[in-house]
Formats: C-alpha cells, sequence, structure tokens
C-alpha cells in the first residue's frame, strides 16, 4: 500500500476529502513518499561511504552520450580532446546500459556530453529509458540545437527535465560560449514553454545551470530573475572547475575571481541564500551550504568538516565509450563487464576508499555535501501530521537505521578504518538518532 504523508502546514486535509482534487492527492501522494525514499538513501549513504561499500542504488546517474560539442565554452576542457565518434556506444550498446540502470535500482538518469543534442538516437533513448521503468530521466544541453521539431519530440518522448547551460545575460554568457548562443538556448526555452502549453503538459520541467567565474559575476542575481520570467523551474549555480576533464588539477586558473572582486561575490552569495529561503528553495536548487561556501571555495578555503564527498556512492558517471569514471580514475568498462559487476567489484571499492581519504580543494555539490543525518530526520518527522502516517515514517527510518547499523557492525573490521573505536562511535550516533526518534515519536 502506497504510504501517504500529511505535513503541517501544507496539504493537511485527509485524502477522501472531496476538497482536493485527485490529481492533487496524487502529486501530493507521490512528492512526499519522493521525499521519504530521499531520506532513506541519504541514512544509507552515509554508512556507504564509511564502509566504502554501497549499501543502496545511487542517487543517480550520469551518461555522457557524447564528447562532440557545437559550442567551444571558455572553462571547458572537453573539446580539447573531443574523441572520435566512432567510438561512442552505439544505440544498441546505450540502451543495453540503460537497462542495467534500471536494474541496479537506479531512480534518476541524467543524459549529458558534450551535447547530447548532437546524438541523433536522442529521443529514442530517452523513450526507452521511460518505458524500461526508470523513473526520472533529464538531459543536460546548451540548447541551441532545439528547434520547433525536436522540443515536440522531447516533450512527447517523456523526457522529465531539461537543464540549459546559461553563464550570463546576453553578451556577457556569449563572451563565455560563443556568438549568439544566449538567444539561440533562450529560444529553446521559449519553444519547451510554447509546445508545453500548447500540448497541455508540465513537463518537461525547465532549468538553468549557471557556472560561476570572473566574467560573470555581476549576473549572478540577474540569471534567477532571468528564470523566473522564463518560468524555469530550476536555477542550479556552481562554482567553475580548474578543469573539467583532468578533475585532478587543483591549479587556479584565469577564471578565478580576483581579489577585489571576492567582496561582489560574496554580496551575491548573501543575496543568494536570502531569496533562497524566502522562497522556500523553490526556484534556487544549490544548497545554501554549498552556496556559502562558495566564496571560501575561491580563496582555496575547504569547506567546514561537515562536508564530505560522496563520489563512487552517490552517484554514477559513464563515458561516452562506456567507461566508469570517477576524479580519482577510470573503475570499469560496461563493454567488457557489467553495471552491477563494476559497480561492487574491488576497483571501485579502492576508487572509494580514495575518496574517504581525499583531501583535495573541491565543491561539487553533485557529490559533495553537508552530511547532518539527525538534522535532515528531525526536519522531515517534525513536519509530518500526528497519526498512523507519522508513524509509518518513523518505522521506516528506525529501519533502515537498523540495516545500516547491523552493516557497520559485520563489514568494518577492527583494523578497517585504523581504530576500531570510530565504528563504535558511529554505531552510537545511528543509535542516538533512533532514540531521538522514540522519544519525539
Amino acid at each position: 500500500m502506497h504510504t501517504v504523508l500529511l505535513f503541517k502546514g501544507g496539504f493537511r486535509q485527509p485524502l477522501e476529502c472531496p476538497g482536493i482534487e485527485k490529481s492533487k492527492r496524487i502529486i501530493m501522494n507521490e512528492y512526499l513518499e519522493r521525499e521519504l525514499i530521499k531520506l532513506e538513501d541519504m541514512i544509507g549513504f552515509y554508512t556507504s561511504r564509511i564502509i566504502s561499500y554501497p549499501l543502496v542504488p545511487p542517487e543517480h546517474v550520469y551518461f555522457s552520450l557524447t564528447n562532440r560539442c557545437c559550442l567551444r565554452c571558455v572553462m571547458c576542457d572537453i573539446p580539447k580532446s573531443p574523441g572520435r565518434q566512432e567510438d561512442e556506444l552505439t544505440t544498441e550498446e546505450a540502451k543495453k546500459i540503460i537497462l542495467q540502470i534500471k536494474e541496479l535500482g537506479v531512480r534518476h538518469l541524467i543524459l549529458s556530453g558534450g551535447e547530447p543534442l548532437l546524438r541523433e538516437d536522442l529521443t529514442e533513448l530517452i523513450r526507452f529509458s521511460r518505458a524500461s521503468g526508470i523513473p526520472w530521466v533529464d538531459i543536460i544541453t546548451n540548447g541551441i540545437l532545439c528547434n520547433d521539431d525536436l522540443a515536440q519530440k522531447l516533450i512527447n518522448a517523456g523526457l522529465n527535465h531539461i537543464t540549459i547551460s546559461l553563464d550570463g545575460i546576453s553578451g556577457v554568457n556569449d563572451a563565455i560560449r560563443g556568438e549568439g548562443s544566449f538567444e539561440k538556448s533562450v529560444n529553446a526555452i521559449d519553444k519547451l514553454n510554447y509546445y508545453k502549453e500548447k500540448m497541455e503538459v508540465t513537463s518537461p520541467s525547465i532549468g538553468i545551470n549557471f557556472t560561476i567565474m570572473n566574467k560573470n559575476i555581476n549576473d549572478m542575481l540577474k540569471i534567477v530573475e532571468f528564470a523566473k520570467s522564463k518560468k524555469c523551474n530550476t536555477v542550479v549555480l556552481q562554482p567553475v572547475l580548474m578543469s573539467n576533464v583532468s578533475m585532478y588539477e587543483r591549479k587556479k586558473n584565469a577564471l578565478w575571481p580576483s581579489v577585489k572582486e571576492m567582496p561582489l561575490l560574496e554580496e551575491n552569495i548573501c543575496k543568494l541564500v536570502k531569496m533562497k529561503e524566502e522562497t522556500n528553495g523553490i526556484l534556487i536548487y544549490t544548497d545554501s551550504a554549498i552556496l556559502k561556501a562558495i566564496p571560501g571555495y575561491f580563496r582555496g578555503k575547504k569547506p567546514g568538516r561537515r562536508f564530505k564527498c560522496y563520489e563512487g556512492i552517490k552517484r554514477i558517471v559513464i563515458t561516452c565509450d562506456g567507461k566508469l569514471w570517477s576524479c580519482k580514475g577510470i573503475y570499469g568498462d560496461l563493454r567488457k563487464d557489467s553495471l552491477k559487476k563494476v559497480w561492487f567489484s574491488e576497483e571501485a571499492q579502492k576508487i572509494r576508499k580514495v575518496v574517504r581519504n581525499c583531501l583535495d580543494h573541491c565543491l561539487q555539490d553533485c557529490v559533495y555535501f553537508p552530511m547532518d543525518i539527525s538534522g535532515h530526520v528531525k526536519q522531515f518527522l517534525s513536519g509530518i501530521e500526528e497519526g498512523p502516517d507519522n508513524a509509518n515514517a518513523r518505522e521506516r527510518i528506525i529501519s533502515r537505521i537498523d540495516y545500516c547499523i547491523n552493516e557497520l557492525l559485520k563489514r568494518v573490521k577492527p583494523n578497517f578504518l585504523g581504530n576500531f573505536s570510530q565504528k563504535r562511535l558511529e554505531v552510537y550516533k545511528l543509535n542516538v538518532l533512533k532514540k531521538e526518534i522514540f522519544l519525539n515519536g
């Protein structure tokens, strides 16, 4: 039976109440169930990192379909080594991997590149992914190839979300991504909105991805207002990488904000955090803790101790020729082995152990974030109305904690962490969380 969770201050009426239309009841039901699943996964990710072994499926898979691109963005190193088109996975090879992604239990597939719109089979792969049972399928694109025909095909294929990369307004974006790119990317947003309205559908939702660098600090707030004006659903703001190919490269590059530019950056970050809090995070998707850490990142400081990297736990990255990629190296080839075999392999274990001890300067919010398990659990449970649904949620959370404690006790050997007391500490922390759930029940 599908769990129904009723949140205080939100959908307070019972499901049988005629005042709530059936479609809204279903949306409410699915949203709250999804939030509970995310919380269960978070507890699993936390424990998985400690033991360097995945106890739950990754949150998402980034599947790069090509390294080819029609732009030459100043911060991107991919065009320097695009590879050969004939080395890319064929349609049938990609479909085989998609089925393995579904079998692994992944609920979120992100098709990327390079520029994924250059793949002639893109809409076929989107349709296949949804038909295979993957609930949420996104693409990340610059959007400049999205004409009327492709916009309709993307919608009809069942795409859930499309992220358009924009790094500024008008000339600022063009200076970073190429002359005329802003107008073409915005045309893609307009076409998608037009055909969604014409077809009377709400998907795909539309997001903007904005890479913060010295060239666009003045446009950080403008891009949020622009997104709002274009009926976009999300804005992700992330700091520029030293290199998006050789991610072990930690040397500052020419796109780093200067000392003189830092005060403006900090001011804009503060305004973004305030905007996020005032709108309950509805438009600005980037975590507030990540936003607050960005100025320090550009100054060469590592985020606080509560930030941890979950590379090799929270996500899988598959390259366009079928390799499993991480910032610490390649650890498998899906043309030779199954995804499940590689994901649970000794090579993957080695990568996770290296990541757990990594001290590199990094702030990728897809894998690097503050993991406050207790805080998230309390926040979630405090919003649920008392009653059977509240009890059901507590029971599921406690069940997940018990599972993680058992795995900790089973998998962590006395010399595994170099100090057996660390295992006892983690078990103690999870037991304390259980006790808090009981006491507040």
